[in-house]
Order: structure tokens, then sequence, then C-alpha cells
């Protein structure tokens, strides 16, 4: 099956093949009916003609070959087994061509993301935000994109950031996913929203220690008011589709009788000007602190949910959806202590859990051991799994 990527790039190849043979069928007319471009009719104009013509004979044949050549090429590589874009078309209508792929996109100072989801006919819309350097996006990270495209693959993923390169995901374009660095602005994002009351004191809140959580944390909340969908910490595995979950955020911590106690704001899935969203923001704002971390992040959303009714617009998951492993206890699923209890967790995560987060604060210096449950996530729910490195 062809994709709309690759029928807007054959149509718009088309076009250009069309307006070159209309050209140089006029000239053919003129040649044989002896008639100049204009009304004019002398010998002179006839001879100039004559030699237009000959030139418009060649350049016909030339431009259908091309047609033919360029067409049979990009219908072999759509349906080449690895779903490949065909870069050699692309690349010659590129200047023509919408919204053709991450590396000749620029930052305009505004969000793009409309364009890319309106593009691509998204199934549901995925965001992540990367605000730290480039070369830190180590494998484990790029598990994270690698598992939620292979549950969804119709998906859109935008991932924004202001250190990864445009291009930083061609590989997974050119596999026939969904998948854009976007510039982050703030102001655009946030216009309209609660939020942009606190953004009048950005030089201000700059100078916190937790400045870039911050900013993260309100760029996921707008992302979700703005255009609806999941976002996720870069910090998680999806190990199931998403699609049946609105609306939704997760329990990190649950009492004695299973009730939620601390939720988490890691992975959040809401509908498009979700009003639970708006509140949220309405508190980051009346309530900001600069010097705490969890006041505007996992409490903020605990708040804001404590005096939330349940129901279509605020689902509360227990534990076992999102945070099955506690980050009290997530070290020992790094190595291969007890491999009976990381057996049976394994065993309840596979059927029960949507997604893993696992705590990248505490654990982004451990290394999985073979056998180790965080091994096993990181190397089944992949789509590059041969690829391996230090950190996983």
């Amino acid at each position: 099956v062809i994709s709309c990527k690759h029928v807007a790039r054959l149509n718009v190849l088309h076009k250009h093949v069309y307006g070159i043979n209309y050209i140089s069928i006029k000239l053919l007319n003129m040649m044989k009916g002896g008639k100049s471009w204009g009304n004019g009719n002398s010998s002179e104009n006839n001879n100039g003609v004559s030699k237009l013509g000959l030139v418009a004979a060649v350049v016909s044949v030339v431009v259908f070959l091309t047609l033919v050549f360029l067409t049979a090429r990009m219908l072999v590589n759509v349906t080449d087994k690895a779903g490949k874009s065909v870069a050699s078309a692309s690349s010659t209508i590129s200047s023509s061509v919408s919204f053709p792929g991450p590396p000749l996109l620029v930052s305009r100072g505004m969000s793009r993301v409309e364009e890319f989801i309106s593009y691509s006919n998204c199934s549901l819309n995925f965001f992540l935000a990367w605000t730290t350097a480039g070369d830190n996006f180590i494998l484990r990270y790029r598990r994270t994109i690698e598992s939620t495209l292979k549950f969804h693959p119709t998906g859109c993923l935008t991932v924004y950031s202001p250190t990864l390169t445009l291009d930083h995901f061609q590989e997974f374009w050119d596999m026939g996913y969904n998948i854009i660095v976007e510039r982050p602005d703030v102001p655009y994002l946030i216009s309209g929203t609660p939020a942009e009351k606190w953004y009048e004191g950005i030089e201000e809140w700059r100078k916190g220690q937790y400045f870039f959580s911050h900013i993260t944390e309100i760029i996921r909340l707008a992302t979700l008011y703005k255009y609806g969908g999941v976002y996720l910490d870069t910090d998680v595995i999806v190990m199931q589709e998403l699609y049946d979950l609105h609306n939704v955020v997760g329990t990190e911590l649950a009492g004695a009788r299973g009730e939620s106690k601390v939720l988490n704001g890691a992975v959040l899935m809401f509908d498009k000007g979700s009003r639970f969203i708006y509140e949220a923001m309405v508190e980051f704002n009346t309530t900001y602190r600069i010097d705490s971390w969890g006041w505007n992040g996992p409490e903020l959303v605990t708040r804001v949910a404590g005096r939330f009714p349940r129901g279509a617009e605020l689902r509360i998951l227990p534990t076992i959806g999102f945070y099955p492993i506690h980050w009290a206890k997530v070290a020992k699923y790094f190595t291969d202590e007890d491999p009976e209890d990381q057996h049976v967790v394994w065993e309840q995560m596979k059927k029960d859990t949507y997604l893993f987060h696992y705590w990248n604060k505490i654990t982004k210096k451990l290394v999985p051991q073979p056998g180790s449950l965080m091994y096993k996530v990181l190397n089944n729910y992949c789509l590059l799994c041969e690829e391996t490195g230090s950190d996983g």
C-alpha cells in the first residue's frame, strides 16, 4: 500500500513533468503550423520556431523517459520490505513538497506541529521533550522512540528539543514512521493559556536550578491542551497499545488499600482542550515555586487531581499501569539479583503494564545486566533490537 507521503511526492513529480510537456507540445504544434509564440507570421519567426521545435522534441523524449524511470523507481522503493522512502526522487522534488521530512524542515519561530499532524493523518499524537545536550540522547532513550512507534506505527511523534538536530530521527522517517524534531517555541505554545502569565517572569525563573525541569513541565501541559494526545518522559518504555486510554494519569504510590496517594506526570494522556490540563496550568501559574522540583511536577498533578472529579475527564490508573516498580526499589531490577522475584514481576508487567517508567533520575548510571528485568524491557519492545550499547 502506498502511503500518503509517497502519493504526495508522485503527484508533485507528475505536475512538474506535465508542465514541461505542455510547453514542449506547444512548441511542436507551433513548428507544424508555422506559427510563432505570439501572433507574428514572418519567415524569421518560422526559422526560430523550427529550432525551438527540434529542442522541444528532444526535451519531450527526455522528460518522458525521466518520468518512467522516476515513477518506476519510486514504486519499487515504496514496496521495499524495509518500507524506506525514495531518497533520490524526494530530493529531486523536495522544494515543491509541502512536508518532505525532517532534514528539510527549519524552525519558523512558530510550531510546525499543526502542519505535521494534518499532513500525516495521525492515529495518535505523541510528544516528548529533550532539553539537555544532544550527545546525551543514548540508546536507552532511543528505545522510548522505538517502543512508541512499534505499537503505534501510524501515530505521530514530535520531539521538542533545542539541541537535537532536525534530522536526528531520519532513520525512522525513512522506515515509514512519522517523527520530527521541533524547536520548542514556548510563547507560541502557551499563547491563550493560563501559563502565559507565568512566562512573564521567565528571566527570573531561568535563575533557578530546576528551570529545565519546570520549562519541560509547562511544555507538556501546553502541548496536550493545544493538540491532545500522549506526553511521555524519555525514561519510559511502551509495552502495549495506548489507543483506548483517554484523560489518564498514573499512580506513582498507592496506600495500603491500593488507593492513589501520589500521582506522577511523567506520562499524561489527555484530549485536546482538556479541563484537567487547563486547571493544571492555572495551578502551575498561581503556586509556582522556583526552589522546588517536585512541587511543580508530580505534586502539581496530585494536587489538581485531588479536587477534580473522576469520570470521563479524569481517570487514574493503579501503579501497575505506568509505575509498576517504585523508584525506591527500581535499582534491583537492573541487576540479576533475585531472579524468581524478577520473573514474577516481569510476567505481571507483560499482562497489565501499559508502559514502564524506569526513573532515570536514579538509574541513569546503572547498566542493565543480561537477564535482569530492565534488560528484558529494553530489548523486547524495540525496532532496531540488534543494536546494543553500554547502557542497555
